[in-house]
């Protein structure tokens, strides 16, 4: 995104419009930015076009709140000056337990992966991952991990497939009363926005932990490493 739009989203939402449509005009946008008014006026008309921005034309300006893509692509720049400032070494967050759709376990037993888990993790992980669905309050946990670099996976190509790289994250995972089991947090590297996150161990966790779906547990990731 040009920064130009991105400084102009910061502005909006310093002026409430997370959440409520504020008045603005392109004028005030564009001394803000120090560009002329055409050009503010462009910026809230491609904020728009980009799905990121809702706005009405009023007397005297515009009224104009942010989309949940805006406020999601916020959250993702203040996780990484999060990580920049604040040097956050780990996060925890609550999920829920939610069956998949069985592709974890096909993926991770790849012979291709299973020797880097071992050699990353010092274990070989069950066939299978913990789904945990991850709702709204713990978005800022989520876009920490997101913008973290954890321990990499290299792809691989396997019977004239190709299968991507991933991100490791050591992490521990809790029924929130007294068992707690090791575990690793894994990500694909490149992947879309996801409120799932899926962890494996070298148990089966459902087994160890005895939960079932719909219960809550809880997940503490280490970002830093050493």
């Amino acid at each position: 995104m040009k920064p130009a739009l991105l400084a102009a989203l910061k502005w909006l939402a310093l002026r409430g419009a997370v959440r409520r449509p504020v008045h603005v005009s392109s004028g005030q946008l564009a001394t803000k930015l120090g560009v002329g008014q055409q050009s503010g006026a462009r910026y809230l008309l491609e904020l728009a076009n980009r799905g990121l921005v809702e706005r009405r034309l009023v007397r005297g300006g515009q009224m104009v709140a942010l989309l949940p893509p805006a406020r999601d692509l916020l959250r993702r720049e203040f996780a990484d000056y999060n990580l920049i400032f604040d040097a956050q070494s780990e996060v925890s967050l609550t999920g829920v337990l939610e069956t998949g759709l069985g592709e974890g376990g096909y993926y991770i037993s790849r012979e291709g992966y299973t020797s880097q888990f071992k050699a990353l993790l010092g274990w070989t992980p069950y066939k299978g991952t913990l789904n945990l669905r991850v709702g709204e309050a713990g978005t800022p946990e989520l876009e920490a991990i997101r913008a973290a670099e954890g321990m990499l996976v290299d792809g691989f190509e396997e019977d004239g497939r190709t299968f991507g790289r991933a991100w490791l994250f050591p992490a521990s995972v809790s029924d929130g009363d007294h068992s707690e089991s090791q575990c690793a947090l894994i990500t694909p590297k490149r992947t879309h926005y996801r409120r799932v996150i899926e962890l494996i161990s070298p148990e089966y966790l459902r087994d160890r932990l005895g939960v079932e779906d719909g219960q809550e547990l809880s997940v503490t990731v280490q970002l830093a490493r050493d």
